[in-house]
C-alpha cells in the first residue's frame, strides 16, 4: 500500500516527517481485514453522530465504522462480531467510547456492557465517557445518574439506557441480554471463561453485537489468536460473519530509517500517525 504524503504543516504532535519534510501520515485501510461488501451501514448515522457532538473520527474510524455496521435486509447486524486489532495511542480508546455513546443515544442499545483485563482499563473508559456526557449540551439533559460499587459501575439515562461496566471475574453475573458487549484488550485474557460467560448473556437479545478491541497479542493470548485465525480465514473468503480489522506491519521489516518499507511499516501499524 503507497505512503500517504502530504506537503504542508500541521499541528505539532506525534508526527512523523521525512527527509524531504514530508508528512508521514498513516494509513486508514487496515492491512488484513474480511472480505468486504456492499451491504447498507450504520456507519454514516455514527460518522454524523460524532461530528454533532464535537468529536469528528480519523479517516481510520470512519472506515472502520462503515465496515463492522454493516446491516442486513432485516435490519440485524451484518458482523455480530467484531474484532479491532491495532497499536496502543491511535484512538482506539476514543472510538469505543464514541461507539457506546451512539449505541446509548441514538440507536436505542438499552443495556452496553464493558470489561477488560483489569476494572482500572474499563473504568479509564467509563469516566471518559462520563465527562463526554456531562460537559455536552446535547447529551447532558438526558443523563439521569452514575452508580459506582465494587466491581461496577453504570451510567444511566432518563429512559433507562444503561452502560456497565463490570470486572471480568463476575463481568457477566446478574446480567441478562445486553444489547452490546465491549471486550478490551483482549490481548491479556489467558483462557476461554470470560469470554464464553459474556458470549451467553447475549443468547437471549434480539440483535446482538459484540466488539473486541486490542493491541497484539502474544502465545498466551488464547482468545485474541483464536479470533484471529477467524479473522484471517475471512480476509481469505470464509464465510464466517466475523468482521476483522489489523492494522499491522508488514511481516519482516527490519529497522532502517534510508528503507521507505520501514517507513511504509510504521504507517501501516499506526493509522493515527500524521493526524493526531
Amino acid at each position: 500500500m503507497p505512503f500517504e504524503l502530504e506537503n504542508k504543516p500541521v499541528a505539532p504532535g506525534n508526527i512523523v516527517w521525512l527527509r524531504d519534510d514530508s508528512v508521514l501520515k498513516g494509513v486508514s485501510t487496515p492491512r488484513i481485514h474480511h472480505k468486504l461488501n456492499d451491504l447498507p451501514s450504520k456507519g454514516e448515522d455514527f460518522i454524523q453522530f460524532c461530528n454533532e457532538i464535537g468529536f469528528p473520527l480519523l479517516p481510520w474510524q470512519k472506515f472502520l465504522a462503515i465496515h463492522a455496521m454493516k446491516i442486513k435486509d432485516d435490519g440485524r447486524w451484518a458482523h455480530p462480531e467484531i474484532v479491532v486489532l491495532l497499536s496502543r495511542q491511535n484512538g482506539k480508546s476514543t472510538f469505543m467510547a464514541l461507539r457506546i455513546l451512539w449505541g446509548m443515544f441514538r440507536n436505542g442499545e438499552k443495556l452496553q456492557l464493558g470489561t477488560a483485563h483489569k476494572l482500572t482499563t474499563s473504568s479509564e473508559i467509563f469516566y471518559k465517557i462520563l465527562d463526554m456526557i456531562e460537559t455536552n449540551p446535547k447529551l447532558a439533559p438526558y443523563f439521569e445518574k452514575k452508580f459506582e460499587s465494587k466491581g461496577l459501575q453504570e451510567i444511566r439515562l432518563i429512559d433507562g439506557t444503561r452502560y456497565i461496566i463490570r470486572a471480568n471475574n463476575n463481568a457477566s453475573r446478574g446480567i441478562s441480554a445486553p444489547s452490546t458487549i465491549h471486550l478490551d484488550e483482549v490481548r491479556e485474557y489467558k483462557d476461554e471463561d470470560v469470554w464464553s460467560a459474556m458470549r451467553y448473556t447475549q443468547m437471549a437479545s434480539p440483535n446482538p453485537q459484540i466488539w473486541i478491541y486490542s493491541s497484539a497479542g502474544d502465545q498466551h493470548s488464547v482468545v485474541l489468536n483464536k479470533l484471529r485465525e477467524r479473522g484471517l480465514a475471512a480476509a481469505s473468503g470464509s464465510t464466517d460473519p466475523i468482521a476483522f480489522f489489523e492494522w499491522s506491519a508488514e511481516p519482516g521489516i527490519k529497522i532502517d530509517p534510508d528503507d521507505k518499507r520501514f517507513w511504509k511499516a510504521i504507517a501501516q501499524a499506526n493509522p493515527s500517525l500524521g493526524y493526531t
